[in-house]
């Protein structure tokens, strides 16, 4: 059993105004693969050194499986971690590098070149178990401090923003390595990233962290199609969503485009259709780049109209971005690369009704749909 517990955790750094980690609640299942995700400090990397026992805890208490660990050393805790930067010594090969942890502690060595070979074997890094860390790429050296920690057989793999130093193409390769070693070992995983795109790639569940404060905890899906609030919303999915702050009407909403624009829009539309009754009068609504339709794309699907001109094109190959200027309002816009307007031209940008998420602006949160 290898679940982890968070109840209400604190830590705050001597010296510190406030605490980095604010009195969190979390439950990681037993073999789950979990993701905390966040910009620069929001408390995600200071939550992972907690439970692996590198963090002294302020306040709360942390268990792994049934066991409280606050003042358990990081040995007896019989977890694994993973660092940014590898941590490899330099002057032993591949294959002492992954058994210098098992020597300490004393197996037989049959054991450990049992457990060396099955690791290696696993990560495809048995031509290279001769080699210094020196003579592997970047991705070579990623695996072997992988194979590191699943020589000692943990309870929980912790890994820290493992692949931040790789470049593009390889971080996709070693997203599929990890996700990949996790099946296999059917082991707790929990990870750090501040990369949105491996947080939804990877996880089972993801934990958005913003200022201490876990935002929302759930499976990928769930964040992105209904997002707690506007951080999230934001924060998940690039180009990220577009937000516009609106007011309610007796006809329904009106958007002020830009700041001291006189120019509003209306939009006839019965909210409460659509939405729980739970209105404000000043709100936000959101509305998804690949949703926004441009000019005919809307043809048949009842939308609220945006009159934009294009301010600057991106051709992604598979797909188009478009930068659009509504008055002042900026408004993002992923298009297929059939649609092909010129930069100064005028469009009409198109919310699907359907489509569209509504937040309050008292204090940010989403309103749900009806029937959700």
């Amino acid at each position: 059993m290898a679940s982890i517990t968070f109840s209400k955790v604190v830590k705050q750094y001597e010296g510190a105004k406030e605490p980095t980690v604010k009195g969190i609640d979390l439950f990681i299942k037993d073999k789950e693969f979990v993701v905390l995700v966040g910009g620069s400090g929001c408390g995600k990397s200071t939550s992972l050194r907690m439970i692996a026992g590198l963090e002294d805890i302020t306040g709360g208490e942390i268990k792994i499986g049934d066991t409280v660990v606050n003042n358990l050393p990081p040995k007896d805790r019989d977890i694994a971690m993973v660092f940014q930067n590898y941590a490899l010594y330099p002057h032993m090969t591949v294959r002492e590098n992954l058994s210098f942890g098992l020597k300490l502690r004393k197996l037989p060595q049959d054991e450990i070149d049992k457990r060396v070979d099955e690791a290696a074997k696993m990560l495809e890094i048995s031509d290279y178990l001769e080699r210094l860390p020196k003579q592997l790429s970047g991705g070579q050296r990623q695996r072997v401090a992988l194979g590191r920690t699943i020589v000692r057989e943990p309870k929980v793999f912790l890994m820290d923003e493992p692949l931040s130093n790789l470049d593009a193409k390889l971080r996709v390769q070693m997203r599929a390595v990890i996700k990949k070693l996790h099946q296999r070992l059917k082991t707790t995983f929990v990870y750090v990233t501040h990369d949105q795109v491996e947080a939804m790639t990877m996880a089972d569940r993801i934990v958005i962290l913003h200022q201490g404060i876990i935002q929302q905890y759930d499976i990928p899906s769930v964040i992105y199609e209904k997002p707690a609030n506007v951080f999230v919303a934001q924060f998940i999915g690039s180009p990220p969503m577009n937000v516009m702050k609106v007011k309610k009407t007796d006809k329904g909403l009106t958007l002020l485009p830009g700041t001291g624009s006189d120019k509003n829009i209306d939009w006839e539309i019965k909210l409460s259709d659509y939405f729980k009754d739970d209105f404000e009068d000043d709100m936000s609504i959101g509305i998804r780049p690949e949703h926004l339709l441009i000019d005919k794309q809307a043809e048949g699907v009842p939308c609220l109209k945006v009159p934009c001109k294009v301010d600057l094109i991106e051709p992604m190959g598979a797909e188009t971005y478009l930068y659009l200027d509504c008055n002042g309002l900026s408004l993002n816009a992923k298009v297929p690369p059939t649609i092909k307007p010129e930069v100064g031209d005028s469009v009409v940008a198109n919310i699907p009704i359907e489509k569209f998420h509504l937040f309050k602006q008292s204090d940010t949160t989403r309103i749900g749909r009806k029937g959700e």
